[in-house]
């Protein structure tokens, strides 16, 4: 019955009716027939006597003979065989109809269902048929692959604010203990006269540096928020316009912090499509931290493969630590103990790569670190 399944919901149900309702009407004449026939066999000399509306019959048996009607036979035969044959093809077209196009994709259906009503999406819906109830099925396959990856970039975003929090938290500890020694010794100071000025005034200078840092770090916690709420605003670029573009803007980050840059890009003839914004802000990102551990040398190299774009920043300095590279990218983890920077640019790249659809990418090389950004530009 492949061919069945293959047809649509209506075209399905009128081939089944009209089967059933063809055979019912071969049985019916059939029993029509046999009706005939039966009177031709029983009474082959016309012993059969129509008398007031009904078939009267008298046979000698013997040296007897019976009289009797066969109305009841006629009519059980031509007419009751007729509709019953009808009814029951109606009831198995019903019953088949059911049975081969409705039962197993509402089972799945309802099945896929009751599993994302219990949260539970680590299934697939198999689609038997191409029929309407097959691309509901598959319809509903497409809508649980988006609610799971859903889940999952919500569950990932959920793991990431969990770590973020907790890495503030830790950075947070000792610029907190720091102002609460420092405010108990100015209350001290300020307690035993005027003799001990300039301790108090070099305990409150303390608390004004470590408050701005706690607003530095506050501010970098309310960035990456955001960041993971942007939307992104695409558009469709020249290469060449956008990488010339690029190397102005990365040079003067690079010549401000006195480093020399030399940059290279490959060409395309396709018009790419991505949020320069995004790009930019990654580029300027990753050259700000090439600035800091680089000893003169930055090399920055702008490539396309495909749907991919690839920003690779290369500096000569001493190369990321150990502990990075085993962990990961992760917020507040510094390459040195600078306290102006809390180790969040490769962080804040990181996202804005993911959200446009990409990764980075770290390693140390001979000649220093190398990290390269991928974004999707289709």
């Amino acid at each position: 019955m492949e061919w069945l399944k293959r047809m649509s919901l209506k075209k399905s149900l009128f081939t089944m009716t009209l089967i059933s309702l063809v055979i019912a009407a071969l049985f019916s004449a059939l029993s029509f027939l046999m009706g005939m026939e039966l009177i031709t066999r029983l009474f082959p000399q016309g012993e059969a006597i129509f008398i007031d509306g009904s078939y009267t019959v008298t046979k000698n048996v013997g040296s007897a003979s019976w009289t009797g009607s066969i109305d009841a036979l006629l009519i059980i035969l031509q007419v009751i065989l007729p509709v019953l044959f009808f009814v029951i093809a109606l009831l198995a077209t019903v019953f088949l109809f059911y049975r081969w196009k409705l039962k197993e994709p509402l089972k799945i259906l309802m099945d896929g269902a009751n599993h994302i009503i219990e949260n539970d999406l680590n299934f697939s819906i198999e689609v038997q048929s191409t029929d309407e109830l097959g691309q509901l099925c598959t319809a509903f396959e497409t809508m649980r692959q988006a609610l799971l990856k859903n889940n999952q970039e919500l569950w990932r975003q959920a793991e990431e604010r969990k770590r973020l929090n907790a890495a503030f938290s830790h950075d947070l500890r000792n610029p907190v203990t720091v102002l609460k020694g420092s405010a108990k010794m100015a209350k001290q100071c300020a307690e035993s006269g005027t003799e001990r000025a300039a301790q108090l005034i070099e305990n409150l200078t303390r608390i004004e540096t470590y408050t701005g840092r706690i607003e530095r770090y506050v501010e970098a916690m309310s960035n990456v928020g955001r960041l993971e709420l942007i939307q992104l605003e695409k558009s469709f670029a020249d290469p060449q316009i956008l990488a010339c573009e690029l190397e102005n803007a990365i040079r003067l980050v690079a010549a401000d912090g006195g480093r020399q840059l030399s940059f290279t890009s490959t060409e395309t003839a396709e018009k790419i499509l991505l949020d320069k914004n995004v790009l930019f802000q990654i580029a300027e990102n990753l050259v700000s931290n090439a600035v800091r551990f680089a000893k003169q040398n930055i090399s920055v190299n702008l490539s396309f493969s495909g749907d991919m774009l690839t920003l690779a920043v290369i500096d000569d300095g001493t190369g990321f630590e150990t502990a990075l590279l085993r962990n990961g990218i992760q917020p507040f983890q510094k390459g040195n103990e600078d306290t102006e920077h809390f180790g969040m640019g490769l962080y804040i790249c990181d996202v804005l790569c993911r959200k446009h659809g990409g990764h980075i990418e770290i390693e140390n090389c001979q000649q220093g670190a190398s990290v390269c950004a991928v974004l999707k530009i289709s």
